[in-house]
């Protein structure tokens, strides 16, 4: 699998010396030998002042112990994430403003939260404080108070470590005037919890233990690489975090197909494929240039993943634990699009970027400073690609028009049911018509201690009765790698594909052969089900929305009306019954602005037959 650092022969040697080392080099603003803070684009800038006077006034949250722990006494996450990240939202609007304006009324605001930050036990969220026992993450609060104890690095303490950084970066002066003891404390904190630890453990997200990883591999990386580039002042230390860093990062890419595939989802691929970006664009910095390979062909197949995702707005094909909105950096991927060849890139991203504004990221400072440093492209209309195919995910996708508001759009999955933020899903349908969904996918929910845990696929949202398949002979799919599509045959002229799902079911079923064809032909999604059992048995086809359905009658029998004017028409022999339920997640109820969904059942007993549904 690719290996595209080793496969350069990146080298630390390539590295420029500590003191020469300019962040954003290729930023058109930047002259030669000018500052080493970039200009920013004024436009942007206002708008951040404008956020930042808001948090003047603005109280700094509590971090208590009392929150902390909930994670472990009741499995809640979510309220002390709140207050977390809101202190890291209000340090980068402060320091980002402070550094516009240079007059200094950003200054001891920004100084009180960041000593706020500065002064948490631990920088670790309680949800991945469990998973790194050398911090007694058992024990429901950090454990870290004496000099030998490690402080683990997660996602978010990185991206802490490089948020005080880019705070350094930007605004020493004007805290230094205030006192130099901020900034020494800043760099020794820093350097304490993500530097130095970062150098002497393998973490399991760096993949040097020989494990697979995730997006966790990327993310923590472009954000260590970022802190390194701006705090560590000796060559040797530099060239040891970067040196470490690209094994690592090359061990996130061994794991991804050849056509860049992100099984975790296109809200992931945020994190993930586009923080692996970020990564090549702080090597470029930290080498002067001269490692430069944003022109592999592997690159720009793992950066045009998400516009190959895309169905309208900030609709995205949801699969696994994708929400149904998602806002992808438009700014980042347009610059994608420049660096890597790749016009499909460059027109998603100006497209895009008009639904993510400032794209400001506490989480990623690094790219959120490059944001603000490129000057925006005139936004062309919304097009998309009418017709893809990842042969590694098994995701097919076709759209009536290119244009995202027409027309229907329609999706399928094969693969397994052990993929990252995986969901029981194999042969699941999405239809979209002008943008807006028709057939869904429900998303997770909110993230809880079960979430991630054993107990998993015990939520309903992750079952495939849940789902846009069938359940047979009174079995749902299972959980694990073992139970996947074969067999999947992807029709070029069509746009349609056709896959094997006997395998993703257990064999109690007594499925013979289950084959599911799905394609879009003369503006019609059909879906044909196609069942060899050795006995009689009741399949029950399920279909999902979220907009409630109405059976017909009289003229129009074995029909359903759907969202949009759209119509299900099913087989005479089916028995149709639509069942609403609640939801019961805060979450899933702001996904789709309702608090309870809709499933169909079309039901019959068959040992071998064959269904035709189509929505037109």
């Amino acid at each position: 699998m690719p290996k595209p650092l080793s496969e350069h022969n990146f080298s630390a040697d390539l590295c420029l010396p500590a003191r020469e080392v300019r962040l954003f080099r290729d930023d058109p603003g930047r002259t030669s030998g000018s500052a080493s803070v970039p200009r920013f684009v004024d436009a942007k800038m206002r708008k951040v002042v404008e956020l930042a006077e808001r948090e003047l006034d603005a109280e700094i949250p509590l971090c208590p112990a009392s929150l902390y722990i909930r994670f472990v006494r009741d499995g809640n996450r979510s309220e002390y994430e709140r207050v977390y990240f809101r202190r890291r939202d209000m340090a980068l609007k402060l320091a980002l403003a402070e550094a516009y304006e240079k007059q200094g009324r950003f200054t001891d605001k920004l100084m009180d939260v960041v000593w706020a930050i500065m002064e948490e036990s631990g920088w670790t969220v309680p949800a991945h404080l469990a998973m790194y026992s050398p911090v007694r993450g058992d024990m429901g609060l950090p454990a870290v108070f004496v000099d030998d104890q490690l402080h683990a690095i997660d996602l978010f303490s990185a991206a802490t470590g490089a948020l005080l950084a880019m705070v350094y970066y930007l605004d020493k002066p004007a805290l230094d005037a205030c006192s130099p003891v901020i900034c020494e404390k800043l760099k020794y904190e820093v350097t304490h919890r993500q530097l130095e630890p970062f150098l002497r453990h393998d973490f399991h997200w760096s993949g040097l233990r020989g494990n697979q990883v995730n997006n966790w591999n990327p993310w923590v990386l472009s954000n260590i690489l970022f802190a390194a580039a701006v705090l560590a002042d000796d060559d040797e230390t530099l060239k040891a975090i970067t040196s470490r860093a690209a094994l690592s990062a090359d061990n996130y890419t061994r794991f991804l197909p050849p056509d860049g595939g992100c099984d975790e989802g296109p809200s992931y691929w945020g994190v993930a494929g586009a923080a692996f970006f970020d990564c090549l664009e702080l090597l470029y910095d930290l080498t002067g240039g001269k490692f430069n390979i944003f022109g592999d062909p592997f690159i720009r197949q793992m950066c045009e993943y998400e516009p190959k995702m895309y169905i309208h707005g900030t609709r995205f094909i949801n699969f696994a634990d994708c929400p149904p909105h998602v806002h992808p950096d438009g700014s980042q991927i347009a610059r994608m699009g420049r660096k890597c060849g790749s016009p499909l890139l460059a027109q998603f991203g100006d497209v895009t970027a008009i639904f993510g504004d400032l794209n400001l990221s506490a989480n990623n400072v690094y790219r959120t400073l490059r944001n603000l440093i490129t000057p925006e492209h005139a936004a062309p209309e919304s097009t998309a690609l009418t017709r893809s195919w990842l042969p590694s995910l098994k995701i097919m996708c076709a759209r009536e028009f290119a244009q995202t508001d027409r027309g229907l759009f329609v999706a399928m999955k094969g693969g397994h049911n052990a993929e990252g933020h995986n969901h029981i899903d194999v042969g699941n349908v999405l239809v979209y018509s002008g943008g807006e969904p028709v057939l869904i996918d429900t998303g997770a929910g909110t993230y809880t201690r079960q979430t991630f845990s054993n107990r998993r696929y015990e939520l309903w949202y992750m079952q495939s009765g849940y789902h846009n398949v069938p359940d047979i002979g009174g079995f749902c799919q299972r959980a694990g790698g073992q139970y996947r599509s074969s067999d999947e045959v992807y029709d070029e002229a069509t746009g349609g594909v056709k896959m094997q799902l006997k395998a993703a079911y257990p064999a109690e079923a007594g499925i013979v052969s289950y084959t599911r064809e799905t394609v879009l032909e003369g503006g019609t999604v059909r879906i044909t089900d196609a069942f060899e059992l050795d006995g009689t048995k009741e399949i029950d086809i399920h279909f999902m929305t979220g907009a409630r359905p109405v059976l017909n009658g009289g003229q129009t029998p074995c029909s359903i009306t759907l969202a949009g004017g759209r119509t299900l028409r099913f087989d005479p022999r089916l028995t149709p019954e639509i069942e609403e339920f609640a939801v019961n997640d805060g979450g899933l109820e702001r996904s789709w602005k309702t608090p309870v969904l809709w499933r169909i059942h079309l039901r019959a007993a068959v040992d071998n037959a064959v269904f035709v549904t189509e929505i037109d």
